[in-house]
């Protein structure tokens, strides 16, 4: 015996909920009324992610300048 499913909330005997997609024989079997009826999953909470702390790098002070010993201005030979 088949029919339309209707998506019920479900409570075990050790407390576990979950969300049956049930005809309504199969409802009326697990004891399960309209009042038990779902229109979706139950919401999940979403967890709060901590903000990522910035790893950019700051700028090398000498990054500009010319190496040692490798010409340009200040002389070498």
């Amino acid at each position: 015996m088949s029919g339309p499913l209707k998506k019920y909330r479900y409570k075990n005997d050790a407390g576990h909920e979950t969300v049956l997609k049930l005809n309504a024989a199969d409802a009326e079997r697990y004891g399960l009324t309209d009042g038990d009826a779902v229109d979706a999953a139950p919401a999940v909470e979403e967890k709060a992610v901590p903000a990522a702390p910035n790893k950019a790098r700051a700028a090398s002070a000498n990054k500009g300048r010319a190496p040692r010993g490798k010409g340009g201005p200040g002389g070498g030979d």
